[in-house]
């Protein structure tokens, strides 16, 4: 009996097993059939799915970006608050870190690809507007772009060797830096 193959199942599994391969060999480095050896597929197989290498990395990142977001979403219909969006984040730090990766990759080595310069400026976008459902209307959508900016800098803390750098002690340090410059915040 032949076997079945959930084709839309199968090509999620290749995306997803496609991230660490395009972080540790770099974008612009590996080949489709470095891809097809990683991932235990014949090159016929993953051109099948995906046309170009490009091709599969856009997909890559665009379901990875969308289940996220669609996580995020979730949580701000459970009417969550901001400490479980810290738990969400923390909770899956390395793939942040990967997908940030990814775009300070992207924007050094393919800068002068415009699709995916747009990839990564749709992705954060994503980020961004997913995060802003946690803030109040007050804050005119700066609340998700300044959590964000927050996200991914404690992310390069991490990157930098400091592994043990606590998400709850740094938010506690932007309350104390807002606090200081509450009074002068127009002034810069």
């Amino acid at each position: 009996m032949p076997k079945i193959v959930d084709h839309n199942l199968y090509r999620i599994e290749l995306l997803s097993k496609s991230l660490p391969i395009f972080v540790s060999k770099g974008v612009a480095s590996v080949s489709m059939r470095e891809l097809s050896k990683e991932l235990g597929v014949s090159t016929g197989t993953l051109y099948h799915y995906f046309p170009t290498k490009e091709a599969l990395f856009s997909s890559m990142v665009k379901h990875l970006v969308s289940s996220d977001a669609e996580a995020i979403h979730k949580l701000s219909e459970e009417n969550a608050n901001v400490n479980d969006i810290i738990n969400f984040v923390s909770g899956k730090e390395g793939h942040f870190l990967n997908l940030m990766l990814l775009a300070v990759d992207v924007k050094r080595q393919l800068s002068d690809s415009e699709d995916l310069a747009q990839l990564v400026e749709e992705s954060f976008t994503s980020y961004e507007n997913a995060l802003n459902r946690f803030f109040p209307k007050e804050t005119e959508g700066k609340g998700g772009k300044a959590f964000l900016a927050f996200f991914v800098g404690v992310l390069f803390l991490k990157l930098k060797g400091e592994p043990e750098t606590s998400w709850i002690h740094l938010l506690e340090g932007l309350k104390y830096l807002g606090d200081l410059f509450s009074g002068d915040i127009n002034e810069i």
